[in-house]
């Protein structure tokens, strides 16, 4: 309940003391002053200001209203108002001395303020009016003031004017006693038909209500009775007025504080409000027949005689003027009537339009004896058709229907007409832009008195989103069961009271059972287990029930055919909103396959164990993150150590310190490709010495083709370094004496030999000049052996300078280079085009001697064998590398038959390379030409430890 403001709490807890002590004053004057103006004086002033009081708080709670409450408060407020000019009636004759007729501010306020709350209480604030047009409740409550008005002016009026005030007196509070009944029964219904809060309000009004009705009555009675005069300030009113006055008093105060009530309850009473299901019909022929009673009246009077002639001539009058108006009234009535009807029917067509869009429905009306059949609603969504009414043809239903549903619609229809039962079908509506909608109709036929049908209505639903919606479900069912039987898992739900079990179709497949049978219930489960997996199963169920803990168990399950699977069963409970476990349910994983698997995959690394741990190598295995998960017993006894101590990277702390970076170089690179690789590297034995290692590993690969890992395999190769290591050096040393012995042949030819041939060349040149008489066939044969000593010399420089070039001892390699393949092509009629860019200066000299031997090689061989005429040779170099490309487009030639032939020209410039720690590689294709490459790094750092560099025959470098 809201909070009472402490301004309007303070005045409903003082308002009954001051009513109080304004009674208690009352009573006190009126037995003191026996004198009557000023008795008048104050209950005239408080019955003023109490009622201008009641109808300013009754306006209030007006403006703070709405709707029907808002009209009852304004009533009150209007009859309070109405009322307090009775009480200046007083003010006007006594204070101001005027003179006004007695009727005009006494009798007429006080019978309509009755009319006004008459009114207010038939508005019913308790109840909210089902429409916005209240008009027809105004109309009757409008007749009913004009019957109680006439009824005042018929029966008072001519009384006003007369010579005996007591009768008028008499005759007006036996009307006005009347009207308080009413408004009393009137009341009464609504106190009976209310609800709290406005029961309180209600009851309240009554007592007030009925109060003031008595006191008027025993007030009226006695003023008749002592003061037949009916002068209020006279000197004859007498004391008891007065205290009679105090019921008007308590009366007005009551009415005051229902006002302030109401401001306290005001959010109840909005709250409260209910929607309003009486019959208006009543209150209609109510007020039609108060309007009937006044011709009635009026065609009374004239047969009457024993009225003076003024008064029948006023009341026929009247009678006249009552006719005129409820004439006027009937044609207001009559014309409001007519508006509402066409509103009530435009709205229920409107209404019945948005609900048949909404539903998406369309109703048809077919009149069986024209044959005429009409459309109607939402026609657009289930026909294509624009509006919302339609004439179609006669057989224009039938042809918007599915050929496929046409004979079980006419047939439906057929049935339900022959049999007098309702229509009903389900079909397709194919539509002009040929979509399909389906659709759902009912209808009624109507016969005649003979039994021949007259008439049938229906309605149509658009139900396509429902059919597809089923569609999708049980597309979506066999779809789970597919998926079910693909994943071979099986659901499952129990109901322990009723000991009812459902399965899925894949579980009656896992356990072996027909599924047309009905499921065994839990009862029956023990013959579907072993021993103990049926005890686990059942200890399981047991905390299920009871705490409502889910479970996860790998069962045996025994099929009837004796067979076993293995499962895995999961369980979860279900509670209802008090928190009882009322089901059980769950799946089953039929996990036979995977299981024997496991035990098959267990056998089988029993045996790889068995059979890794005896052979004289050393295995590792590693997972798909690069950390090696085994190692075999020969690799824990060759490095002392436990398998804890060697998995993930920890066999890295073995590997020598100047070999560990390259190590994992190889083996990360070749990991991140899926790729084999080789390497070798220095691995630390049990007893601290470092033993060469050659390590070749490869990729694992599951059944299912996805990625496990590597395994590899090692051999102690430390022999074999040494014996390379030795033969290494020997190479080393041969290559270096032969180098030193080409210079030694290169200086002879040069210096001693090409000399010689030079002074025999003169000394011919001589002879020609010191015996000139030799015969022309002698000069001739000089001049030949002159110039085939000239050749001979020539050649002879040529070999020295192919034996030791000066070119690259003092110019460099780039220059060295270029002249040798200048004067080769000169001299084989060959074209060599030789590039060189980037190259770093200077290249060092064991390098350049290397690959200008590798050119000499390569350009001798190409010219021997290729039979190409144009050659391409690239000299460059990268940070770090010196690269040297000989590519030629001849007949080419098979890289293993020439490595196993007696040529030492390829094993020569395989070993000047590998000296250099250099790699060279050779694609060669038969009728394709060959191309040889060679790389050398710049900076080597030679140890007696280093890696040799192999030659990779097959076009990528050796790891």
């Amino acid at each position: 309940m809201p909070a009472i403001s402490p301004r309007l709490g303070s005045r409903l807890f003082s308002w009954p003391a001051i009513a109080f002590a304004l009674l208690v004053a009352q009573a006190v004057l009126s037995l003191t002053l026996k004198q009557g103006p000023i008795l008048v004086a104050f209950c005239e002033i408080t019955y003023l200001l109490l009622l201008l009081l009641a109808s300013g708080v009754a306006a209030v709670n007006a403006v703070r209203s709405r709707q029907t409450i808002r009209l009852f408060w304004l009533f009150l407020a209007g009859a309070f108002g109405l009322w307090a000019l009775v009480p200046c009636s007083w003010f006007y004759s006594v204070v101001l001395h005027g003179k006004i007729p007695a009727f005009l501010f006494d009798n007429p306020p006080l019978f309509l303020h009755i009319v006004l709350m008459m009114a207010a209480v038939a508005s019913r604030p308790h109840l909210r009016l089902p429409s916005h047009r209240p008009y027809r409740a105004t109309f009757n409550f409008l007749v009913l003031l004009f019957v109680w008005v006439f009824a005042y002016a018929y029966l008072l009026f001519p009384y006003q004017y007369g010579s005996q005030p007591s009768a008028m007196i008499l005759r007006f509070e036996g009307l006005y006693f009347t009207e308080n009944l009413l408004l009393l029964g009137v009341l009464g219904m609504v106190i009976f038909r209310s609800q709290p809060p406005w029961k309180s309000i209600y009851s309240h009004l009554f007592a007030a209500s009925a109060l003031y009705a008595f006191g008027s009555l025993a007030a009226n009675v006695v003023w008749a009775l002592k003061d037949p005069s009916g002068d209020l300030t006279g000197t004859s009113f007498p004391a008891a007025r007065g205290l009679i006055g105090m019921v008007f008093t308590a009366a007005i105060s009551w009415f005051v504080w229902i006002g302030l009530q109401g401001q306290r309850l005001a959010p109840q009473l909005a709250q409260t409000v209910q929607l309003d299901t009486t019959d208006t019909t009543y209150s209609s022929v109510l007020a039609m027949l108060a309007v009937l009673a006044v011709p009635i009246v009026g065609v009374w009077e004239l047969f009457r005689t024993d009225e003076p002639f003024g008064t029948h001539e006023i009341r026929l009058f009247l009678v006249m003027v009552a006719g005129v108006v409820l004439a006027v009234a009937v044609f207001i009535q009559d014309y409001l009537a007519n508006r509402e009807f066409t509103s009530d029917v435009s709205v229920a067509h409107d209404r019945l339009r948005l609900a048949m869009e909404s539903s998406k429905s369309t109703g048809w009306d077919w009149n069986l004896k024209t044959g005429q059949n009409i459309w109607f609603g939402d026609l657009g969504t289930i026909f294509g058709i624009e509006g919302d009414s339609y004439l179609p043809g006669e057989q224009e239903f039938y042809e918007r229907v599915h050929p496929d549903d046409r004979e079980r619609v006419s047939k439906a229809l057929a049935d339900a007409m022959q049999n007098q039962k309702p229509y009903a079908a389900e079909f397709r509506v194919v539509r002009a832009d040929g979509t399909i909608r389906w659709v759902t109709d009912r209808g009624k036929f109507y016969y005649a008195a003979n039994g021949n049908p007259e008439r049938a209505l229906g309605i149509g639903l658009d139900v396509t989103e429902r059919k597809q919606a089923e569609e999708a479900r049980l597309q979506k069912e066999a779809e789970l069961r597919k998926t079910e039987h693909l994943a071979k898992v099986g659901a499952w739900q129990w109901d322990p009271e009723k000991d009812t079990v459902t399965w899925s179709e894949e579980l009656y497949r896992i356990a072996g059972l027909d599924p047309n049978q009905p499921a065994p219930n839990y009862k029956e489960h023990p013959k579907l287990y072993t021993a103990e997996s049926w005890k686990r199963v059942q200890n399981a169920v047991e905390e299920a029930l009871r705490s409502g803990a889910p479970y996860e168990l790998d069962l045996e399950m025994v099929r009837p055919d004796g067979s076993t699977r293995w499962l895995i069963a999961r369980g979860e409970a279900k509670r209802d909103d008090t928190g009882r476990v009322v089901q059980l349910r769950g799946t089953v994983h039929d996990i036979t396959e995977r299981k024997r698997a496991e035990d098959a995959m267990r056998e089988s690394e029993e045996r790889f164990r068995l059979v890794s741990n005896t052979a004289p190598v050393l295995i590792w295995m590693s997972g798909t993150d690069k950390l090696c998960t085994y190692f075999n017993k020969p690799w824990l006894d060759f490095t002392g150590q436990s398998i804890e101590s060697q998995v993930g990277n920890g066999w890295a702390e073995g590997v020598h310190a100047e070999d560990l970076q390259k190590c994992l170089n190889t083996y990360t690179q070749a990991f991140d490709k899926r790729e084999d690789f080789r390497m070798e590297y220095r691995l630390r034995r049990h007893d601290g010495e470092y033993r060469w290692i050659l390590d070749i590993g490869v990729p694992r690969f599951n059944p299912d083709r996805s990625f496990a890992g590597y395994i590899g395999s090692c051999m102690d190769v430390t022999e074999r370094k040494l014996a390379e290591e030795a033969l290494s050096n020997v190479s080393s040393r041969l290559i270096e004496a032969q180098e030193q012995e080409r210079t030694r042949i290169a200086r002879d030819l040069h210096d001693d030999i090409n000399q010689r041939l030079a002074l025999l060349a003169i000394e011919l040149e001589r002879l020609k000049m010191d015996v000139p008489d030799l015969s022309v066939e002698l000069l001739s044969r000089v001049d030949e052996l002159r110039k085939y000593t000239a050749d001979i010399a020539s050649d002879i420089q040529a070999l020295s300078h192919q034996l030791h070039s000066p070119r690259l001892e003092y110019l460099g390699v780039v220059a060295a280079m270029r002249g040798f393949c200048q004067e080769f092509g000169e001299k084989q009629k060959l074209e060599i085009d030789f590039k060189s860019h980037d190259l770093p200066t200077p290249v060092p000299s064991d390098i350049s001697l290397c690959l200008f031997r590798v050119l000499q090689e390569a350009l001798h061989n190409a010219a021997k064998h290729s039979g190409a005429k144009h050659f391409v040779v690239q000299f460059w170099g990268t940070p770090g590398e010196i690269h040297l490309t000989i590519c030629d487009t001849g007949m080419g030639f098979d890289l293993g038959a020439a490595m196993k032939g007696r040529g030492l020209g390829l094993v020569s410039m395989q070993e000047r390379v590998r000296l250099v720690n250099g790699t060279i590689s050779i694609a060669s294709k038969l009728t394709r030409g060959t191309e040889i490459t060679v790389r050398v790094p710049v900076k080597v750092v030679a140890t007696n430890e280093t890696k040799p560099a192999g030659v990779n025959l097959a076009f990528s470098r050796a790891g």
